[in-house]
């Protein structure tokens, strides 16, 4: 899986210590007694981003089925009523000088769309530049206006509650040569769209968004434009042990919130010398929640000044262990009901937890079992009751029937095989996976959101299950693993696969209890260890199909309906 926002982490440091050094936003008290102003309204008032479903590196690696229609459903009965898609887009288009975006991530986004319109959810379209090293020039010089003119285009006869969001977090652009980018843009998708509303932002100081700079930005003409701010005060707190902000930051953990001199952890050496030494230091007076309400209270009187909305795009806390529950949940009540109080609408980073800050206990989690009920609580939502889920597997489940199981991450490792999660040439349904010209110990694999306990499923005589076919006989291993970490070793459990070469698709059935122990290979010591009958089916964690035992050249295989079934 992706790290989230790892552009951010590169060059965000800079700004947060600039922006505090200089005294910045956050500087003046507000007084969290006195009744604030409120800004100018969105017809929509809360919501999540739903993260880590439309930002992979190509359309045929989107993982479509890790939301479904029940998603929209489940936030629909949470009281939130907006949805923020981050997308890829420029991961989805056949690059210059045309930019087209391929057909199949338009009909996975039409069915997106179709959900937010059925139950009436707000869905705002957010082009999510992610690509770590690479200059934005060509985003901004080239790629904004076809994307644009073609999201319009397809988008134009829908109802209201399509939002376009021109590019998350713009940077490494002066203020003034954002704007003009912004207004081209906008005049782009007025051109083909003048009914639905536009979602705008600023060109941060030191390289994303910051606050200040809201007044930075021209006095556009259009009248149907909405303003948007990220807020994720104080970093110290929100971001700790996020390996990817900046050096220092991963050790980072147990930071109180509001700032308690009892509750600090002990300042590490490897602190020193970085941006986390300033923020650690100063974290008593820039944690002060008053300064969070006065930053608030910025973006109303801007929001009132012009009269034009204002939208909290993203804001939350890292779901890593380090931050404390009950300071975490603080940290979103006392947010949430200062956005709310200042008549701020807002969408939380994340959802199911893909970016890290979810409302999920585990990534990926249950509606019914997995939610954090204070978090959700403290976001002024309402959760439905919980119900633990067993410790054990205790049904069989989908794996691939056109779509990966949302319990899953499925990514490819390999450098030369064709590879695609959706070819048409299914066994039964609409698409199958297709794997082509894979060198030997290519990994297709199903990473598990959480390490399953298969012991039951086992011993009840469960067996995986999967359809395939090859263009000629090949051979691959279907295999289980345990998780790898200074505790465990990453155990396989395996079964070969001979499969005959044709146009007839092969139902292969594997009985768990059959497979055969393989040894294990560790990643951190490079090290290859043989069987010692040490395998855990209570501790699965990924399952594989690979290419053992030789090269594919030449080779196509497709794999469909894929499941544990008895």
């Amino acid at each position: 899986m992706l790290k989230p926002k790892i552009i951010k982490g590169l060059l965000f440091a800079a700004l947060i210590v600039t922006t505090l050094m200089r005294g910045g936003l956050l500087s003046a008290e507000g007084n969290k007694d006195t009744q604030p102003q409120t800004a100018v309204s969105t017809p929509f008032s809360r919501g999540f981003n739903f993260s880590g479903w439309f930002e992979l590196y190509g359309v045929e690696e989107i993982p479509f089925g890790r939301y479904t229609e029940q998603d929209f459903a489940d936030i629909k009965g949470l009281g939130a009523d907006v949805i923020r898609l981050p997308v890829h887009f420029h991961r989805v288009t056949g690059g210059a000088p045309d930019y087209t975006i391929d057909p199949l991530f338009f009909r996975f986004l039409d069915k997106a769309v179709d959900w937010a319109e059925k139950y009436e959810i707000y869905i705002i379209i957010d082009f999510h530049f992610s690509e770590p090293g690479q200059s934005m020039d060509e985003v901004y010089d080239r790629m904004l206006f076809p994307v644009w003119a073609q999201i319009a285009q397809r988008y134009r006869d829908r109802s209201d509650y399509v939002v376009y969001e021109i590019l998350n977090e713009p940077f490494g652009i002066t203020d003034r040569r954002w704007g003009e980018v912004q207004g081209r843009a906008i005049e782009t998708i007025r051109r083909y769209d003048t009914k639905h509303a536009i979602v705008v932002t600023y060109a941060g100081g030191g390289g994303y968004n910051d606050i200040e700079k809201l007044n930075s930005l021209p006095r556009y003409s259009d009248t149907n434009l909405i303003y948007t701010f990220h807020f994720y005060e104080p970093m110290l707190f929100t971001h700790q042990g996020a390996d990817w902000v900046g050096p220092g930051m991963a050790s980072v953990a147990g930071i109180p919130f509001p700032p308690d001199r009892s509750r600090m952890p002990r300042f590490l050496s490897e602190f020193k010398d970085t941006w986390v030494e300033y923020l650690y230091n100063n974290y008593s007076s820039e944690g002060d929640p008053s300064r969070i309400y006065r930053a608030l209270d910025r973006i109303v009187t801007f929001s009132r000044q012009r009269n034009v909305p204002v939208y909290c795009g993203e804001f939350g806390v890292i779901r890593l262990n380090n931050a404390h529950q009950e300071d975490r949940v603080r940290w979103f009540q006392l947010l949430a009901t200062a956005l709310d109080e200042r008549g701020i609408s807002r969408t939380s980073w994340d959802y199911y937890g893909y970016g890290n800050f979810g409302i999920y206990n585990v990534v990926g989690g249950d509606f019914n079992s997995d939610l954090n009920v204070e978090v959700v609580n403290a976001l002024g939502l309402t959760p439905p009751p919980q119900t633990p889920r067993p410790t054990q597997l205790n049904a069989g489940f989908t794996v691939y029937d056109g779509f990966p199981n949302r319990m899953l991450n499925v990514y490819y490792w390999g450098e030369n095989a064709d590879f695609s999660l959706y070819d048409t040439n299914s066994s039964n349904g609409e698409f199958a996976i297709r794997l082509g010209n894979a060198d030997r110990y290519d990994v297709l694999k199903f990473l598990f959101n959480r390490i399953e306990d298969f012991t039951r499923l086992v011993s009840e005589g469960y067996s995986i299950e999967l359809k395939a076919r090859a263009t000629s006989p090949v051979s691959f291993d279907v295999r289980f693993l345990n998780p790898e970490s200074s505790s465990s070793i990453p155990w396989r459990m395996r079964y070969t696969v001979s499969l005959l070469g044709g146009s007839v698709w092969q139902t292969i059935r594997i009985p768990l209890r059959n497979m055969q122990e393989h040894g294990a290979f560790v990643e951190a010591a490079q090290q290859w260890l043989t069987p010692r009958g040490e395998f855990s089916w209570a501790s699965v964690n990924e399952l594989q199909i690979c290419t053992e035992h030789s090269d594919m050249k030449d080779i196509t295989v497709w794999f469909d309906d894929i499941k544990i079934t008895r």
